[in-house]
């Protein structure tokens, strides 16, 4: 039953929920990622059926999805993005 499992997880991609929670989490931890970390934190959650091409769109839109709601934003150059949590007031 554990291959199985570890199989349909290795198969099917989690919810975006899921991804942003973790970049959210790890930014909270570190205080700032950046985008080779992100890559290290979610490139072992990723179904195995994507591409490198398709890890790295959904890693952009993970991105711009949590930067377009307000949830972090960028503090470094945009060549060598440094994502921090925005802070709530």
């Amino acid at each position: 039953n554990l291959d199985k499992k570890t199989t349909y997880s290795k198969s099917n991609a989690f919810d975006n929920k899921f991804y942003r929670d973790l970049i959210e989490k790890s930014i909270k931890e570190r205080g700032s990622v950046d985008r080779n970390d992100v890559e290290v934190l979610l490139g072992s959650k990723f179904p195995d059926w994507m591409n490198e091409k398709q890890r790295k769109t959904k890693i952009n839109n993970l991105l711009s999805e949590l930067r377009k709601e307000g949830r972090i934003r960028n503090v470094g150059i945009d060549f060598k993005p440094k994502w921090v949590l925005v802070q709530k007031t």
